[in-house]
Formats: C-alpha cells, sequence, structure tokens
C-alpha cells in the first residue's frame, strides 16, 4: 500500500499500473494479411505476415486471443536486462 514504509511499495495500485501499460506499445508479428485497423485511439496498419509491427499492447493482446499474431518480448523484459537493473536493487541474486 501506498504511504506505508514498505521500501518497495508504489504509489500506484495493480490495476492501475496494468490500465496505464495498456498503451504500451510494443512488437507483434502476425499470420495473416490485415487492412488499417482504425480506432479512435489511433491507426494501425496495413498489416502483412511475418513482418514485425508496433501496437499498443491492448490490441496485441486482443489479436493474441483469436490467434491472429505473436507478441515479442520487449528488450527491457530479457533476463539480461532484468539482471542488470534488478541485481543492483537487490532483486535477483
Amino acid at each position: 500500500m501506498a504511504g506505508t514504509s514498505e521500501p518497495h511499495a508504489s504509489a500506484f495500485s495493480t490495476a492501475e499500473l496494468e490500465f496505464l501499460a495498456e498503451d504500451e506499445m510494443i512488437e507483434i508479428v502476425l499470420n495473416l494479411r490485415m487492412d488499417t485497423l482504425n480506432f479512435i485511439y489511433g491507426d494501425f496498419g496495413h498489416f502483412r505476415p511475418q513482418i514485425p509491427t508496433q501496437v499498443p499492447m491492448w490490441l496485441a493482446v486482443a489479436l493474441k486471443r483469436r490467434g491472429k499474431c505473436t507478441i515479442r518480448s520487449p528488450e527491457w523484459m530479457s533476463v539480461a536486462s532484468a539482471t542488470c537493473w534488478g541485481g543492483s536493487e537487490g532483486f535477483i541474486p
């Protein structure tokens, strides 16, 4: 909980962090050809099979659930990256 004496307490709740992360741009690879998708948030596409494309996380998750794409892990999510920043904070032995 925020405001406590816990050393790793966040100012945001898990639900708030999840909401903020939905707009993070990530890379996907589609399995099929699709025309441009038009949303209030913006336009995404013209999608081609096996060509990496940047989309927001909410769109990547929706396409993944329908079996239309694979999601590529961001660079900051790699083990080497986590060891680099996490090791300095004492999270990873």
